[in-house]
């Protein structure tokens, strides 16, 4: 005899569903989440100039999403809010998709998809902000990034800002960190060699952009930049250092002491000389390496009118010097000094016409006695203009290049005569921290195209 109770064809009935229900959740937990992330392009391209590719999510069916709406509970509304989150980064609408993600981990924290997309979007956010020099935003958006999971490429780009932001320190630990577990990432090996290079280890920066290279890094300027190095190691590296009060000088042993000491006598003359017309100069000891006058052509590959250069240390050459040439080198000191002010100001993101017009600015004793040279020489020239200048002056013939200089004096010079040295200076350091275009409009309250319309 069969006991009271519900019907067997009922309970099979309710098994069968509730089987059903929960291999739905499983289904659209496994399935409706985007199973491949948003991810940053291939290592092939330059980590400057990444172009933020579309979302590889996976496509998710209307009919996914509907089947979500029959079955009930935190699970399934997180997979609702991840799918949101989803089209919302096919839009790049990061704000909404980071909303939207943030809100689906909540409900599932447990989903590694959910996190992973959510670090994802926190990256390309982060990336873009980034790029668009809101330095203080792409922080806080690659520090939650970074606090999801571990990611190479996360920790690569926070890095880069903390670098950017001047923190070298900060941005070498991360990247050592994490090459601890990604050892051969060519991104992490980039970085730190750039770290390298900032604080002036040419070897070991040499060393991390081979490795990085090897490990398939294959950007543009990577392999000019590892043959650059190459020539400084060999041409330096059996060279000394002297100190001054504000100078470390790198150079090879004199058969004159006077030499030196007409180097290091101009260099402190030529600061003193930028406190008086700046009131401030680049943060002491400056780095200054000394060549042979043979050397510095062949190591820096210079243009033979170049009378020294500036790549984050101070390029010059000094063969034959005798004591007649001390206003010659202190006027060039000057323009050096002035360089490694506004690169380190700007953290190197000054445009090309801001550095050369006030580095010919600030090597006079009267500013503005090269005016009439350089008003005479841009009313003889055609098709030159501020706004088409490149970034280094030095990549132009002697001729433009004579005139490209001359236009970015007068442009410095026309600021200066309206706004101050000081305001200018302040436009110099906001070009650290947004784009240089938006940096002058804030800086003077106009349009930088119609400035230089004007000139």
């Amino acid at each position: 005899m069969r006991k009271a109770g519900l019907p067997r064809a009922p309970i099979a009935r309710a098994v069968l569903l509730g089987f059903a229900a929960g291999a739905a959740i499983l289904w659209l937990l496994g399935i409706v989440l985007p199973r491949a992330p948003w991810r940053l392009p291939p290592a092939a391209s330059h980590p400057e100039l990444l172009a933020l590719a579309t979302p590889a999510f996976d496509v998710v069916a209307a009919a996914q999403n509907d089947l979500a709406d029959a079955v009930s509970g935190p699970a399934v509304a997180a997979v609702q809010h991840n799918n949101a989150g989803v089209a919302a980064a096919r839009e790049r609408d990061w704000a909404r998709a980071a909303e939207q993600l943030r809100e689906a981990l909540g409900l599932d924290p447990q989903s590694e998809a959910i996190r992973r997309n959510l670090q994802q979007v926190l990256l390309a956010w982060g990336v873009e902000q980034l790029r668009a020099g809101k330095r203080s935003a792409a922080e806080g958006l690659l520090a939650e990034a970074s606090q999801l999971r571990r990611d190479a490429d996360v920790d690569y780009w926070l890095g880069k800002c903390r670098l950017q932001q001047g923190n070298r320190l900060e941005a070498e630990r991360i990247w050592q960190q994490a090459l601890e577990q990604f050892p051969e990432h060519p991104y992490l090996l980039f970085g730190l060699g750039e770290a390298a290079e900032q604080r002036d280890d040419r070897v070991q920066a040499l060393d991390y952009f081979l490795r990085a290279r090897k490990a398939g890094l294959n950007v543009p300027g990577l392999d000019e930049k590892i043959e650059r190095l190459g020539r400084e190691v060999d041409a330096e590296w059996e060279y000394t250092i002297s100190r001054s009060a504000r100078f470390d000088f790198r150079h090879p042993a004199f058969d004159r002491r006077e030499v030196l000491d007409l180097v290091v006598a101009s260099f402190e003359a030529a600061y003193d000389h930028l406190l008086a017309t700046f009131g401030v100069g680049p943060t002491a000891p400056v780095r200054v390496v000394l060549y042979p006058s043979a050397d510095f052509y062949a190591v820096t590959r210079s243009p033979d009118w170049a009378g020294g250069a500036y790549s984050g240390r101070i390029q010059l050459p000094v063969g034959g010097l005798v004591e007649t040439d001390r206003d010659q080198l202190e006027r060039v000191a000057r323009h050096e000094l002035v360089h490694a002010l506004v690169s380190e100001w700007s953290r190197g993101q000054a445009p090309g016409w801001l550095q050369e017009g006030l580095a010919m600015w600030g090597e006079r004793n009267r500013p503005d006695e090269r005016r009439s040279w350089a008003e005479t020489l841009v009313s003889q020239a055609h098709g030159v203009s501020l706004e088409r200048l490149p970034q280094s002056l030095a990549t132009l013939e002697q001729a433009q290049a004579e005139v490209a200089y001359a236009l970015s004096y007068l442009a410095v010079l026309s600021l200066v005569e309206r706004y101050g040295i000081h305001r200018v200076l302040s436009f110099v350091q906001a070009t650290g921290e947004q784009p240089w275009r938006n940096a002058f409009a804030s800086s003077f309250g106009s349009n930088f195209e119609e400035f230089a319309g004007d000139l």
